[in-house]
C-alpha cells in the first residue's frame, strides 16, 4: 500500500501547475475579445508584382523587385507620379533592410500613360480581435500575428493605422475601429471560415507596429477600463489543460468559451497548441474562424495568449502566441 501512494503523490506532482508570480513586478493588463476593424497605410509603396509596357520589361531593365519597398521617388515622399517625371526617376528602394537607390526611365503606355511596370500596395484593411488593453501606458495588443501583404506573404512596414469600431483595417498610420459583426462563415476542414463584419468609423486606437506576434499601438478612448485588469503569466505558469477565450464572435457582447491547452511549444510566435471544446462556439463557427485572431486566452485567472492560426484540416484546433512575449512588444511603445 506504501509502495502504490507513493507512486499516485509523484504523479500528483509532475501534472500539478505552480501559479506564483515570476515577474519581480506584477503586469497587469485587461483582457478585451472585442473584434474591431483594423486599417493600415504602409510605409512606402511595398512592390508586389510586375508587367510589361509596351512590350518592354522595365522592372527587369533596372533591377526592381518583388518586395521591394519604394519609400521616395527623386528623394521626395511619395506624392507625385511617374507619369510627371517621363526623362526619369530616382527610387529610393529597401530591399532586405538594405537601402538601394535605382534610376529608372518609365516607358509611354498605350494609353499614353508614362508607366514603370509596377504593381504596388500602400494599404489594407480587415477585421481582428483586440487582445488586452495595458492601463499602465495606454497600450494595446491586437490579433497575435503580423499583417502580411497578401500577394507576396511580407510582413507590412506600418506608417501608420487604426482600429474601429468594426469597419476596416489600416497600416500606413493604423487605426482600430469598432465592428459590426454582419455574419459569420463557419470553419469546415479545409476551409477556414472568417468572419463577416462593417466599420462605423469611430476610431479607438492607432497603430504603431506590426510584428510576427501582433499589432500594437495607443488607445485614443476611454472605452475599457482598468477595473478588470488580470496578471500576465509567464511560460511556466501555463499548464496543458482546461483554458477559456473571451470572443464577441457570437452576438453582441463578449463571452467566454471553454478551450484546452493541448502543447506548449518553444516557438516564438506560435507557443501554444488549442483546442476549441465548448460546443456553442464549435456550433456556430466550426472552431477558429478569421477574424477570432487575437482573442485572449485566460488559465487560472491570467492572461496567457492569444488565438493566432487555426489548422486548416481541424478547425477546433490552431495556435496562440503567447502573452509574456506579447506585453515585451507592448513595452516598447512610447
Amino acid at each position: 500500500m506504501k509502495k502504490v501512494s507513493c507512486k499516485i503523490v509523484v504523479f500528483l506532482l509532475l501534472n500539478l501547475c505552480i501559479f506564483t508570480s515570476v515577474y519581480a513586478d506584477e503586469i497587469k493588463v485587461v483582457p478585451i475579445g472585442k473584434a474591431v476593424g483594423v486599417k493600415i497605410y504602409t510605409d512606402g509603396l511595398l512592390v508586389v508584382g510586375t508587367s510589361e509596357v509596351s512590350g518592354e520589361n522595365v522592372s527587369k531593365k533596372y533591377g526592381i523587385k518583388i518586395n521591394d519597398r519604394i519609400e521616395k521617388i527623386n528623394n521626395q515622399l511619395i506624392n507625385k507620379t511617374v507619369n510627371e517625371n517621363p526623362s526619369g526617376v530616382a527610387l529610393s528602394i529597401k530591399r532586405d533592410n538594405q537601402d538601394i537607390l535605382i534610376n529608372a526611365v518609365p516607358v509611354l503606355s498605350e494609353d499614353n500613360i508614362y508607366r514603370l511596370g509596377l504593381w504596388v500596395r500602400d494599404s489594407t484593411a480587415g477585421i481582428g480581435t483586440v487582445t488586452y488593453y495595458n492601463p499602465q501606458n495606454n497600450s494595446f495588443a491586437a490579433l497575435g500575428h503580423g499583417i502580411n501583404d497578401i500577394d507576396t506573404g511580407t510582413i507590412l512596414s506600418v506608417k501608420s493605422g487604426n482600429i474601429l469600431n468594426c469597419d476596416i483595417l489600416s497600416v500606413k498610420s493604423g487605426n482600430i475601429l469598432n465592428c459590426d459583426i454582419l455574419s459569420v462563415s463557419k470553419s469546415s476542414k479545409g476551409h477556414p471560415g472568417e468572419i463577416n463584419g462593417a466599420f462605423d468609423g469611430n476610431t479607438i486606437g492607432n497603430i504603431s507596429i506590426n510584428s510576427q506576434i501582433g499589432i500594437y499601438g495607443n488607445m485614443s478612448c476611454d472605452e475599457f477600463s482598468s477595473d478588470n485588469a488580470i496578471p500576465v503569466a509567464a511560460k511556466e505558469q501555463i499548464c496543458e489543460s482546461d483554458a477559456y477565450i473571451l470572443s464577441d464572435v457570437i452576438g453582441q457582447k463578449t463571452e467566454k468559451y471553454s478551450i484546452k491547452i493541448n502543447k506548449i511549444t518553444n516557438d516564438s510566435d506560435k507557443g501554444l497548441i488549442i483546442e476549441i471544446t465548448d460546443p456553442r462556439l464549435i456550433d456556430c463557427t466550426g472552431g477558429i474562424v478569421q477574424g477570432m485572431s487575437g482573442s485572449p486566452i485566460i488559465q487560472n485567472g491570467m492572461l496567457i495568449g492569444a488565438v493566432t492560426h487555426v489548422f486548416v484540416n481541424n478547425p477546433t484546433k490552431g495556435y496562440g502566441t503567447l502573452a509574456e512575449n506579447m506585453i515585451d512588444m507592448t513595452n516598447t511603445i512610447d
